[in-house]
């Protein structure tokens, strides 16, 4: 330790106590004097670095925590000696405390610490901040520190730290001097030892007294240790370190006895060093003489098998009598590559250059010799390889002669053929290969200059083997190329027969397959759902299995058209594949037809339960705004809106009574099979599996649910507006008129009732939903007098009810009238309709037209009562509520009744009158229907045509009904 440390730590201005606060942080405590001295910065500066190398980097690595007690200078002073210390502990300063009185402001102590400011505190509070067992006595805690014996100690573990660097540094020192004997001879190993022996002692000694001083001061300051409290953190961390140096002496002190014996083992090195230079050069010597002489008697390669194995048995003899010399190669390389002694001298690098000799020609001549051994083994593998492959082409030629004359119709075989002819093509063109690169591996070996042990080249002529070898191969590529071309035909021609066979074969399989989804799709895909959802989800199943259906039979069809194809290019007979396609093309035919037949019973039941809720949702919509009128006063008021309802009535009730008759017709359509025609009577009975009408029963029973939903609400609309009628008693002076109106309208149902079985042809009618997603109605054709019924649309040209309240929306049922001379003339309900109010599945028009019949040729009459609604409306008479027709013509005033003549056709258009049957029919005036004002303007005697549909069994028949009037003379 220097004086001047000594001075200044003796001054005690800068100590480690050895306590720490609460965070572990080591504690350093700065006594700053009463006034400033020359020396007290450099006492510091000194104190605070010899410190700082006294403790390790562990303890370091915590930080450290400075308390600076300024109690007895003044701040300035204490202010600039703070700053001066924060500067010399650097990065390891965590927090510094100044210790002042406890008269001193607080206002610092408020303020938020910041690193590299001092936390201005009283001695009173520190115990906030320490525990009082960690502070010495001197700043107000409980710790006797004692500064003297600390020093005592200090300079106790420098001698130490001072005495180890001298016995390392001699250490050193002699372990150069022994070092440099690696180039030395071995009489000067003798020497060097000898001078060294001294030295080597002494050092002995001093690494024995090291060792006892260390743990004579370790032992101390354990002992110091148990008697005090809190020891410091440097001397505690010394102990530790000088444990470390004595054991690291102690190393120094084994490599220093290792050193010292190894060199008295290299004496003995040199001996042995001597021993392995004479093998050396033996095995040097014999390889270039004796081995070399050997070697260069045998130069030829041979023209067949037989003199190039002979050739291979002599050089097997001469490679034997090498390998007595190999071994002691080989046994004198291990030697020196394992030698024992001092690899860095110069008798052995001496050697190192004598073995690498030996081992450049020993593996010059083993590289000539291994040359020599594949040129001879490629040889015979060679002239091998050329009689095996004339002798294999030569009975490939004869069994390739043998095929062409055999019968190619056969696949089974064909595919035997074309089997043995791919694997005799394999075999052959891989011992062609072979053969070509073992030529020219023999060529190149050959071509390639040779070199002694010496690496010299040795002029050796191998043109006339070379040239024999060329004409070898050649021969061989000519035979291969006329082989390969004969076989390539006869193998594409088996390969076309086989593939005929596979096509037809899978094609048969697709056939198998489209017959299964066939018998799975009438087994499992009949049925018709009940619902919506349930229809849709059944159509996405059912266009999921027709895709896969089409797929199957495009795969079979594409395989027949290749087998086809190919059956013509090698000229057999097709006759099989064209039955095959034939039986592919019915069995899809078939399947084709009852899916589409599926589809269309899907689509269509879809269109009617989403058209029947939409009806009655629609009808309890007009019935809930009916009974809405109960809340209106004015009875004009009501009148007016009660027409414009019975008019919304009128047209909904038609749409009502088409999506009727659809149902009917689906009804009945679901309950026939789906096997019908004579395509399916070359299947057994066994596996033709028919869907029979019951297998819809569910399906059929949910339509006449609805069909009797929306017939009770329909019943449920007619009720409300009868009540209606009877709370206005509008119709007290009518009665005659009512009467004669009934027993029209009754007529008439019973003549409708009768033709009200009749349908149109389900397959001209439904043509369409076949192609689109959901079915069309009737409504969404044009206007043709061969429909089975007229749209609103048409009904406006021929009925007399039909006026601009019939073409309101149906949607718009709140709106008022404010004019009542813009309404036309109001058709009401009768209050007798418990008798003609039939249900839907009693008729195929479930109501009777509500509308009375007006003259309409007395235009007076007419324009008189319109005059007079404005003042006291005087409505007509109720007419029974059921519709039974939508167009009726007015009531005429003739009693008489006229004869009409009725054509029937199965034909809409009938051009020839032969060709319809003639009959008499008498019809009553009031029942004369579609005799429009047309009739009248109209030249000949046809006055109008309607078609009624007749369901009967086995499809729909259509009728045309042509009503003639007789001209009166």
């Amino acid at each position: 330790m220097e004086a001047d440390v000594l001075n200044a730590l003796k001054s005690r201005i800068v100590y480690i106590s050895g306590g720490v606060d609460l965070d572990s942080n080591l504690l350093v405590v700065v006594q700053l004097p009463a006034e400033q001295q020359p020396w007290t910065r450099r006492h510091i500066e000194l104190s605070i670095n010899y410190l700082l190398s006294s403790l390790s980097k562990s303890s370091l690595s915590n930080g450290l925590v400075a308390i600076v007690d300024v109690q007895k200078c003044s701040w300035r002073l204490a202010r600039d000696l703070i700053k001066f210390i924060t500067q010399q502990l650097d990065d390891n300063l965590v927090k510094l405390y100044a210790v002042r009185n406890d008269a001193f402001s607080v206002q610092t102590c408020a303020k938020s610490y910041k690193r590299g400011e001092p936390i201005v505190i009283s001695k009173s509070r520190l115990n906030k901040f320490f525990n009082l067992s960690e502070l010495p006595i001197e700043i107000g805690g409980l710790q006797h520190y004692n500064h003297d014996e600390w020093i005592r100690n200090r300079m106790q573990i420098d001698e130490f730290k001072k005495f180890f660097e001298l016995t390392v540094t001699s250490i050193k020192t002699l372990k150069e001097n022994l070092a440099n004997t690696d180039s030395m001879r071995s009489s000067e190993i003798e020497q060097t030892m000898k001078l060294c022996s001294i030295t080597y002692n002494e050092i002995q000694k001093h690494i024995k007294q090291l060792l006892n001083n260390g743990n004579k001061l370790i032992s101390h300051i354990v002992e110091w240790q148990s008697r005090e409290a809190i020891l410091s953190q440097d001397i505690l961390d010394a102990r530790e370190e000088i444990k470390i140096r004595l054991n690291e002496i102690e190393r120094e002190q084994t490599s220093l006895s290792l050193l010292w014996n190894d060199l008295e083992k290299s004496l003995d090195d040199v001996k042995e060093l001597m021993q392995l230079e004479e093998g050396v050069s033996y095995v040097t010597n014999w390889i270039l003489s004796t081995a070399e002489s050997l070697l260069n008697g045998q130069l030829k390669v041979g023209y067949d098998v037989q003199s190039a194995e002979k050739l291979r048995l002599d050089h097997e003899i001469l490679e034997f009598q090498c390998w007595k010399t190999y071994g002691y190669y080989g046994e004198l390389l291990y030697k020196i590559d394992n030698f024992p002694g001092n690899k860095e001298s110069f008798a052995f690098k001496d050697l190192l250059s004598q073995r690498d000799f030996m081992d450049f020609v020993c593996r010059s001549f083993a590289t000539r010799l291994e040359r020599r051994r594949n040129l001879l083994i490629t040889s015979v593998r060679f002239y091998r390889l050329v009689a095996e492959y004339f002798s294999r082409t030569s009975n490939v030629f004869e069994s390739l002669l043998q095929t062409q004359s055999d019968n190619m119709d056969n696949f089974e075989i064909a595919k035997v053929k074309l089997q043995k002819i791919k694997e005799s093509q394999l075999s052959l063109g891989s011992i062609e290969k072979e053969l070509v690169k073992e030529g020219e591996k023999l060529s190149d070996i050959l071509s390639m200059p040779i070199k002694d042990s010496m690496s010299r080249d040795i002029e050796v002529d191998y043109s006339e083997d070379i040239a024999n070898l060329r004409e070898v191969l050649d021969a061989a590529k000519t035979r291969f190329k006329i082989f390969s071309d004969s076989l390539d035909i006869q193998k594409l021609t088996l390969e076309q027969i086989t593939n005929i066979h596979s096509c037809e074969k899978d094609a048969e399989t697709a056939i198998k397959w489209v017959e299964s989804l066939y018998k799975v799709m009438l087994k499992s895909h009949t049925h018709v759902g009940c619902n919506v959802s349930e229809i849709q989800n059944q159509k996405d199943e059912h266009q999921a299995f027709q895709d896969t259906a089409k797929s199957t039979f495009n795969y079979g069809i594409q395989l027949l058209n290749a087998a086809f194809a190919l059956r013509q290019s090698c000229k057999l007979s097709s006759d099989k594949n064209l039955e095959t396609i034939d039986q592919l093309k019915k069995t899809w035919k078939n399947l084709h037809a009852v899916s589409q037949e599926q589809m269309t019973r899907l689509r269509v039941s879809a269109v009617f339960y989403r058209s029947v809720d939409e009806h009655c949702a629609k009808l309890e919509q007009l019935k809930a705004s009916v009974i809405k009128l109960k809340d209106i006063e004015e009875r004009e008021r009501k009148i007016v809106k009660l027409r414009k309802y019975l008019a919304v009535r009128e047209r909904l009730l038609v749409e009502v009574g088409r999506m009727v008759r659809l149902g009917r017709l689906l009804r009945t359509r679901l309950k026939e099979p789906f096997v019908l025609n004579n395509d399916l009577e070359s299947m057994s009975s066994e596996e033709n599996i028919i869907a029979l009408p019951t297998d819809n029963s569910i399906a059929t029973d949910s339509i006449s649910a609805k069909l009797i939903e929306v017939s009770r609400v329909a019943e449920s609309l007619d009720a409300v507006l009868h009540e209606t009628q009877d709370a206005l008693n509008i119709f007290e002076n009518n009665n005659t008129a009512t009467v004669a109106v009934a027993s029209t309208s009754t007529s008439v149902i019973d003549r409708k009732t009768s033709a009200g079985n009749t349908s149109d042809d389900w397959n001209n009618s439904l043509k369409s939903s076949t192609e689109d997603e959901s079915f069309v109605t009737a409504s969404e054709y044009a206007t043709s007098r061969s429909s089975s019924y007229h749209t609103a649309s048409e009904c406006r040209d021929h009925s007399p009810w039909w006026t601009d309240t019939a073409e309101r929306s149906s949607v718009d049922l709140d709106s008022s009238a404010s004019d009542p001379e813009q309404q036309p003339i109001i058709k009401v309900l009768s209050a007798s309709s418990s008798s003609a109010n039939a249900s839907f599945d009693n008729s195929e028009n479930s109501f009777r037209s509500p509308i009375s019949f007006i003259d309409q040729n007395d235009s007076d009459s007419k324009v008189k009562a319109e005059s007079e609604r404005s003042t006291s409306p005087v409505l007509p008479p109720k007419v029974p509520s059921p519709i039974e027709d939508y167009n009726l013509p007015p009531i005429l005033t003739s009693s008489d009744k006229k004869i009409y003549t009725i054509f029937e056709s199965p034909t809409s258009t009938p051009s020839q009158e032969d060709e319809i049957v003639e009959r008499k029919m008498e019809i009553d005036p009031f029942d004369e229907r579609e005799l429009y004002n047309k009739g009248a303007a109209s030249k000949n005697d046809i006055v109008a045509t309607t078609i009624s549909t007749i369901v009967v069994h086995g499809g729909p028949l259509q009728l045309v009904i042509a009503l003639l009037r007789v001209r009166k003379s």
